[in-house]
């Protein structure tokens, strides 16, 4: 008869258990019912599977995580996707609503301004504006006429002719020039209702925060203000000039 170091040794020759000096990453287990007659333990082969399913499980968790990972930031990014995108139409839908008041030459205006995205060429086009501003008549250069609280020398001058205003305005300063342009192109031909509905932030929808200093747009508010008050004394001057 066999023995069992010999039936032991076929064992491992077979590759159905492990040699006795081999360690699996369980460490040994005895099987008390394997015992040899010599004393020698015959391992089962039950540990070394279930340590390959171990080792397999583990292995495939370990190459999940990138993808998780991945799949994670691409969730996040794909979020602040959406945020951005819900901003930017919030963006619109607000300066859509602050335009609904504007007069129809300064909404075109505003609209022109946010159509150009770098603040240079937005500087250039007050710069055109500036260029596009009729003579001002030196008989209008007194203190009655003039903006106060602005940097540069700005007047402004209203009249109205069939129930609309229309400007005349001048400075000393290209860039005070082109702002003052800008507003006698979007007031002129408006109702003295639609001048005086019109809000002084609205400076904001055009998008010269960079171009301009902090004083500059508060002459530019003066401007509005100056030309909003002197619209009101055009109309009432009109109306008792109309009731006589």
């Amino acid at each position: 008869m066999r023995s069992s170091c010999v039936r032991a040794r076929e064992g491992v020759a077979k590759g159905r258990v492990p040699p006795p000096s081999k360690r699996t990453s369980l460490g040994r287990i005895e099987n008390p019912r394997s015992r040899g007659r010599g004393g020698h333990v015959i391992w089962s082969p039950a540990p070394l599977l279930e340590a390959r399913a171990m080792s397999s499980i583990a292995a495939h968790h370990l190459s999940a995580r990138p993808a998780v990972a991945r799949r994670a930031v691409f969730s996040r990014g794909t979020a602040s996707n959406r945020a951005t995108v819900r901003a930017a139409t919030s963006r619109r839908t607000v300066a859509a609503a602050d335009t609904e008041n504007l007069p129809a030459n300064l909404k075109k205006i505003v609209g022109a301004f946010q159509m150009v995205p770098d603040a240079m060429q937005r500087y250039k086009q007050l710069l055109f504006f500036a260029a596009k501003l009729k003579g001002f008549d030196e008989a209008d250069r007194v203190d009655e006429n003039k903006v106060p609280g602005c940097v540069s020398q700005v007047w402004v001058v209203p009249r109205i002719e069939d129930g609309l205003v229309y400007f005349t305005a001048d400075s000393d300063s290209q860039l005070t020039k082109g702002l003052a342009a800008l507003l006698v192109e979007g007031l002129s031909g408006s109702t003295p209702k639609e001048i005086m509905q019109v809000e002084p932030n609205f400076v904001e929808l055009l998008g010269l925060g960079q171009s301009l200093t902090p004083s500059r747009t508060n002459g530019f508010m003066n401007m509005l203000r100056l030309m909003q008050k002197k619209t009101l004394e055009a109309f009432m001057a009109a109306e008792a000039a109309a009731k006589e």
